[in-house]
């Protein structure tokens, strides 16, 4: 068996729910006719609190990407993996169907951890939002919050209850209630109520079987919730705050419109700069992927700065190098946003348009007469009614001598076009 494949019978998943929550018949003869039986230590003790004997077990390997050795040592044999309440929910059936087909897998949900935990505190969970802290950055859950919303987080050593405080006060929902419910369905089961601004001060400590619950509560307005991010709220290189190499938010809103951000979309963003377009990009579209290309070492600072900000890191990919010559690191884009390249603008659209397939949209900026003549330049080397052209001349309130003035911003010129 060639790696991370399985040729054998049908691999049967199933699911362990809390203690004392008995398999379904289909599950315990599933578990009755397998020649081998892999989970983890705390799976096996549930089977044994149910009387159920498993003679022929194997843990699962550390690390967990050695499964697939294991596998292969046993090709040809009925073999059940045990997870814990439904694999397909964060769980392991989602990495086994990266690899494997649905025909080739069946498997056995049980009640989840986050089920259960809504369940203990009484609470609806149809409108909750779930954020898997699991492996993942603790800022990653920047990119979720917003005022008003219940959200259950899945944790890991990382992303202990108090850490999630942390960015709960930081992101304004100081007086979000918080619950931790450690432990679900076992003997130490403990459903805990906090204030968030208070659990982040805590010293007590959680098992590290925990679910995390908490409802936002307070101003928020820390970080966004609409696209059109402040400029002031970016990390720039201008001597000001919101100045600098910084697509400006009117600009970046209209480029985002024409963008037209997809789930599943690998976009690239060149001559990112500090990061305004790969940013909203990024958070706007979570299921995308972004990679975001730029030289200069300051602007690369600030790029990372505001990833770690707004919380995008799971979905932003910052490269280092300049365009045209690094493009050939990137890979297969459906869209691509053009922010920069001076004087090789010419040079980097046409290498830009080679890599698109067909149906992928490139997007370009342009402020200065070199670069607007270069977009001309490449419009003109296939035409097409399709071709979308916006200028946007913004002016924004200022004050000259305790007087109101619209004080205009350099025209800036958008040019779509889709790969036929």
């Amino acid at each position: 068996m060639s790696e991370r494949t399985w040729n054998g019978p049908t691999l049967e998943v199933i699911g362990l729910g809390l203690s004392g929550e008995a398999l379904s018949a289909e599950a315990r003869q599933a578990l009755g006719s397998a020649e081998l039986v892999i989970g983890a230590p705390r799976h096996f003790e549930a089977l044994e609190q149910q009387g159920l004997d498993v003679p022929r077990r194997a843990y699962f390997p550390s690390p967990f990407s050695a499964l697939w050795s294991l596998l292969a040592e046993h090709s040809g044999q009925r073999i059940v993996l045990l997870a814990s309440g439904d694999p397909l929910f964060y769980g392991l059936g989602g990495h086994l169907r990266k690899h494997l087909t649905a025909e080739k897998l069946r498997f056995y949900p049980a009640v989840s951890s986050i089920q259960a935990a809504f369940a203990r505190i009484g609470q609806p969970w149809q409108e909750a939002e779930v954020v898997s802290l699991h492996g993942r950055p603790l800022s990653s859950l920047r990119a979720a919050l917003k005022v008003n919303r219940w959200f259950a987080t899945l944790t890991d050593a990382h992303s202990h209850p108090a850490a999630i405080a942390d960015e709960l006060v930081a992101g304004g929902f100081g007086d979000s209630t918080v619950w931790v419910a450690e432990n679900l369905g076992t003997y130490e089961e403990r459903v805990s109520t906090h204030t968030a601004s208070l659990l982040s001060e805590s010293t007590e400590v959680f098992s590290p079987l925990n679910v995390v619950i908490f409802r936002t509560q307070g101003a928020g307005g820390v970080l966004p919730e609409f696209p059109g991010i402040a400029d002031a709220a970016f990390s720039t290189d201008g001597d000001e705050a919101g100045r600098g190499l910084l697509t400006k938010r009117e600009v970046r809103l209209c480029a985002l419109s024409l963008l037209e951000p997809r789930a599943g979309d690998i976009g690239w963003d060149i001559g990112a700069g500090c990061g305004g377009v790969a940013v909203e990009w990024a958070r706007w579209n979570p299921y995308g992927q972004v990679h975001a290309l730029e030289y200069h070492a300051e602007r690369l600072t600030h790029l990372a700065t505001n990833r770690d900000r707004f919380g995008v890191i799971k979905n932003l990919h910052i490269h280092e190098g300049r365009a045209p010559e690094h493009i050939v690191e990137l890979p297969e884009p459906t869209v691509i946003f053009v922010g920069g390249g001076g004087r090789d603008l010419s040079v980097i659209l046409n290498a830009c348009w080679a890599r698109l397939p067909s149906g992928g949209r490139l997007i370009t900026s342009a402020v200065t007469e070199d670069a607007r003549m270069a977009l001309h330049d490449f419009a003109l080397t296939a035409p097409t009614q399709d071709d979308e052209w916006v200028q946007l001349a913004v002016s924004r309130g200022d004050r000259l001598a305790g007087q109101r003035l619209m004080r205009p911003h350099l025209p800036v010129l958008l040019f779509k076009r889709i790969k036929p």
